[in-house]
């Protein structure tokens, strides 16, 4: 019986560093192809929360949907973003959602060309930390 020998030096630092490079290139080829009001809702996404250590996203997953998902009647209408007339104005970006106390719209000033990220009403204030 011949026994077949796993090249290990081959598969470590050949093939492991390629498929990194190649899930690289997906990641920016996608982020590339992205709108601008795609890029401006993650952004709002990935900022901080009012809660130490969590994006908004994270935050309103643990507000929010989680009040959802244990019954209370929400209708989470969402992530939407409006752009400006002129090209590298901000884009308006807005969360709503409609609970038993009434309708929640959040909405957030975003600028893609520093990645700023300034809350715009009460309800995004109180998502947000600033």
């Amino acid at each position: 019986m011949v026994r077949k020998r796993i090249r290990w030096p081959l598969l470590v630092f050949i093939l492991v560093p390629v498929l990194i490079v190649v899930v690289d290139a997906v990641v920016l080829i996608g982020e590339a192809l992205q709108t601008d009001g795609e890029k401006a809702i993650r952004l709002v996404k990935e900022s901080n929360s009012r809660k130490e250590n969590f994006t908004v996203q994270q935050y309103l997953y643990t507000t929010v949907y989680h009040r959802k998902k244990n019954g209370e009647v929400i209708d989470i209408r969402g992530w939407r973003a409006m752009s400006g007339d002129q090209k590298g104005s901000p884009i308006a970006v807005d969360f709503s959602y409609e609970d038993s106390k009434g309708s929640h719209d959040a909405t957030w000033e975003v600028r893609l060309e520093n990645g700023s990220v300034t809350p715009k009403n009460e309800t995004a204030l109180e998502l947000s930390w600033h």
